[in-house]
């Protein structure tokens, strides 16, 4: 296959999967750095995995499929920055040490400033980009934010109407008032306020009156 049939194959192949505008970015990793990219099924043991090419056969690059796009592409940059490790620095570099860090969050960082984000993730991640986890999973900043946007049953909180009650995380809701990107809540067991990001999804409950 041509480079740019190639290349064109992956971006279409990626296109459902990613954030808009990314995937002809990533398709062209794939081609240039001769990469083995599948689209694995669910795995409960990790988001994508990195394995080097060995006795002639090209590094490969695996990123569960059921993930929202946001997480599959942080979980693909994760995992080229592996790649861009191993072949800078071979096994001489630790799998999470600072020559992973730095080429982890200087690829991460090209997205973020192009605005890839809403601006709520792009908060988290400039946390998280300071202080790069093993995995988003194992950085508890990103981890919730990207929680609000898996693609789990219920309905978007923003679609609600005030007064409307609903149930998140294990917990029932009043929706309040709507402020830009979040809507304020109160909290059915004690009243207590919260701002909820209008894009979260969550179970609505029927009241009776």
């Amino acid at each position: 296959m041509a480079t740019d049939e190639a290349i064109l194959h992956f971006e279409k192949k990626l296109t459902p999967k990613v954030p808009k505008g990314t995937a002809g970015v990533i398709a062209n990793w794939i081609v240039e750095l001769n990469v083995i990219f599948v689209i694995s099924k669910p795995r409960q043991t990790k988001l994508g995995d990195f394995r080097p090419g060995h006795n002639g056969k090209a590094p490969r690059i695996s990123v569960n499929g059921d993930l929202h796009p946001y997480s599959f592409l942080i979980t693909t940059i994760h995992e080229f920055a592996h790649l861009g490790c191993y072949l800078k620095h071979g096994r001489e570099a630790a799998p999470h040490g600072k020559e992973w860090k730095g080429i982890y969050t200087n690829m991460l960082k090209l997205f973020v400033d192009q605005g890839v984000f809403p601006s709520d993730l792009t908060k988290s991640l400039q946390l998280h980009i300071s202080r790069p986890k093993a995995s988003s999973c194992s950085c508890p900043i990103l981890s919730r934010a990207l929680a609000e946007y898996d693609a789990e049953e219920g309905e978007f909180l923003g679609t609600l109407a005030p007064n409307d009650q609903f149930e998140f995380r294990g917990e029932r809701y009043q929706y309040t008032l709507l402020r830009r990107t979040r809507v304020l809540c109160r909290r059915m067991a004690d009243g207590k306020q919260y701002l909820i990001s209008s894009r979260a999804k969550v179970n609505p409950l029927v009241t009776i009156s």
